[in-house]
C-alpha cells in the first residue's frame, strides 16, 4: 500500500481509471479471465479508485484481524446482472449491497465466483443510456467485476435457500464469516453483509473473434513491441504479503519486464503460477535482486492454500497445511 491505497493507483480525479493494453496490469486481468473463457477479449478495462469504498473495505479487513481471523483475501468474479455496475463502483458508502441481493442457492447474499466463466452468466449488458462515465458499448459487449473479497473463516455447505447468515462455528461460538460451495463447475463464496468486497476492476469484454479496433493486440508479447508499452513491472498490492509495496517502489529500479514465468515443482512436474501470483513473485524478486536488504518473501494465494514464496532460497512453503509442505521454485525464461 502507498498512502493507505493500493500501489497500482495513480493520481486521478476519476473513480474509473483506464488500464490500457500497453500495461502489465491489463494482461494479468486478461490471463486470469482466459483461464475459464478461452475465447474472451477485453475491449475496455478500468481500475476502480474509490477511496471511500477502499477505506470501508480496509475497516472490515482490520476488524477480522483484530478478532484473530485471517482475512483470507481472494480475487473473485462478480456479475451485476441487470444492475448497472456504477451503482457499485461509484457508491461512497457500501459498494456491493445486501439491499440488492437476490435469493440464491445459499440464500439471500452477495455471491462471488472463482471462475469468470460462471460470472459470465450474470454479466451486465451495458447500454448507451446507462454509461455516462463509460463509452457507449457495442452490441456484443458485457461487463463484470474482478473483485477483492474478504472470505475470512469459511464453511462449505450444501445448497440451502433458507440461509440468511452463516452458521455458528461450534469450536469458537462465533459465526463463520462466509459460506462456500460448488455450482455449475465453479466454487462460489457468499457473504451476508456489506463491506466485505471491493470492486477492483470493471472489465468490459466480448467473446468470439478478436476485433482489432477494440483489442489491438493478440498477446502480451505483441503488445510489448508497442512504443507505448509500460516498461514498469506490474505493481499489484497484496494485503497479506510480508513485502511492503512502498518499500518495493523505493528500492526497485525499472529493470524491465522479463519474458517468462515463475513455476513450482509438483509431483507431476513444473507448474506455472497464475498471472497475478507471477506478478507478485517477480516484483519481490526484482526488489531483492537490487538490494539484499529488501524482503525476499511474499505470501501468495492458491485455489485452496496460502503459500510463502522465498525468492532468495527458491522455495515455496504451504503455510496453512499441517505438514508445511515445501517445494522448489524457479523462473523459466521464454
Amino acid at each position: 500500500l502507498q498512502g493507505g491505497v493500493p500501489s497500482t493507483w495513480v493520481d486521478s480525479p476519476d473513480t474509473l481509471v483506464p488500464v490500457t493494453p500497453e500495461d502489465e496490469e491489463y494482461w494479468a486481468v486478461f490471463e486470469k479471465m482466459r483461464e475459464t473463457i478461452p475465447d474472451v477479449h477485453i475491449s475496455k478495462l478500468w481500475r476502480v479508485q474509490n477511496k471511500s469504498l477502499w477505506s470501508y473495505y480496509s475497516f472490515h479487513r482490520d476488524r477480522l484481524e483484530m478478532n484473530n481471523i485471517q482475512p483470507n483475501e481472494r480475487r473473485v468474479w462478480h456479475g451485476t446482472s441487470v444492475l448497472d455496475p456504477s451503482i457499485v463502483y461509484a457508491d461512497k458508502m457500501d459498494g456491493f449491497m445486501m439491499q440488492f441481493a437476490a435469493q440464491g442457492l445459499w440464500g439471500r447474499g452477495i455471491y462471488f465466483a472463482d471462475k469468470a466463466s460462471y460470472s459470465k452468466n450474470y454479466s451486465h449488458k451495458p447500454t448507451k443510456f446507462q454509461t455516462s462515465d463509460r463509452p457507449a458499448p457495442t452490441e456484443s459487449e458485457l461487463e463484470m467485476f474482478l473483485t477483492r473479497l474478504l472470505v475470512g473463516k469459511e464453511t462449505k455447505l450444501n445448497q440451502n435457500r433458507a440461509l440468511t447468515v452463516p452458521p455458528i462455528d461450534s469450536k469458537t461460538g462465533l459465526k463463520y464469516n462466509s459460506v462456500t460451495g460448488n455450482t455449475a463447475g465453479s466454487q462460489v463464496w457468499i457473504v451476508y453483509e456489506n463491506g466485505r468486497a471491493y470492486p477492483e476492476y470493471l472489465v468490459r469484454y466480448y467473446v468470439g473473434n478478436r476485433d482489432e479496433s477494440r483489442s489491438p493486440y493478440e498477446s502480451k508479447k505483441e503488445a510489448r513491441k508497442s512504443r507505448r508499452w509500460s516498461s514498469c513491472s506490474f505493481e499489484l498490492d497484496a494485503s497479506t504479503s510480508n513485502t511492503s509495496s512502498s518499500n518495493l517502489q523505493a528500492s526497485a529500479p525499472n529493470l524491465g519486464a522479463r519474458q517468462g514465468s515463475w513455476e513450482f515443482l509438483s509431483e507431476t512436474g513444473w507448474v506455472a503460477y497464475d498471472a497475478i501470483n507471477n506478478a507478485l513473485i517477480e516484483k519481490t524478486f526484482q526488489a531483492y535482486s537490487v538490494a539484499a536488504t529488501a524482503p525476499s518473501i511474499v505470501v501468495i494465494k492458491g485455489p485452496r492454500w496460502e503459500y510463502e514464496v522465498d525468492v532468495a532460497n527458491m522455495k515455496q512453503r504451504n503455510i496453512q497445511h499441517p505438514d508445511s509442505t515445501e517445494r522448489q521454485i524457479h523462473f523459466r525464461s521464454i
